[in-house]
């Protein structure tokens, strides 16, 4: 999987939700080369290289996954822009909760 700039128009409100309200929720994609769907130690070393990249900044409640090259976590503004710099990551989205659909819905 390549790395995928991160540029993007959320980025924006992204950095400027970290500077209002001290920190915002992310889900991060991490760049891993090589195979389409990366092993799960692929992923856990990925996660630790973003980890080890965030020392020094305002991050928590870190989510790792195991099956997707994915982590989850509230990152405050100066994580954030690592996070957004980080060659480590191939793109930062907003986390945000998605409404359950009803029985019947389409």
């Amino acid at each position: 999987m390549a790395p995928l700039a991160c540029a993007s128009p959320d980025h924006g409100e992204l950095r400027a939700r970290a500077a209002r309200d001290g920190a915002v929720r992310v889900i991060v994609t991490l760049a891993i080369a090589g195979a389409e769907r990366p092993g799960e130690d692929a992923i856990r070393e990925a996660q630790q290289r973003l980890i080890d990249s965030l020392q020094g900044t305002r991050y928590a409640d870190m989510r790792r996954y195991q099956s997707v090259p994915q982590v989850a976590l509230t990152a405050g503004p100066d994580a954030l822009e690592v996070l957004l710099a980080s060659p480590l990551v191939a793109a930062v989205q907003p986390d945000s909760l998605a409404k359950p659909m009803s029985p019947g819905a389409r």
